[in-house]
């Protein structure tokens, strides 16, 4: 279980680099890839809650409201 939560801080951090390159370079398809990752990856982490670290799971809860704020486009 322990290598799950690895490859699950992995893949956020992944995802954030995805985004973030994507926003620098202008590629939707490149942020949208981020953003779907940080989402699959943040509700897994809120599902398993107790499980985690406390800062996994406010990462998790920051990562879904930039996907929010991303949406909206703010």
């Amino acid at each position: 279980m322990e290598n799950l939560r690895q490859y699950i801080n992995y893949a956020n951090f992944a995802a954030l680099v995805c985004y973030i390159i994507g926003r620098i370079i202008g590629s939707g398809v490149l942020c949208w890839f981020g953003l779907a990752i940080m989402v699959i990856t943040s509700i897994y982490t809120i599902i398993h809650w107790k499980e985690n670290a406390k800062i996994s799971n406010y990462l998790a809860v920051a990562f879904l409201v930039l996907v929010g704020l991303s949406i909206f486009g703010l």
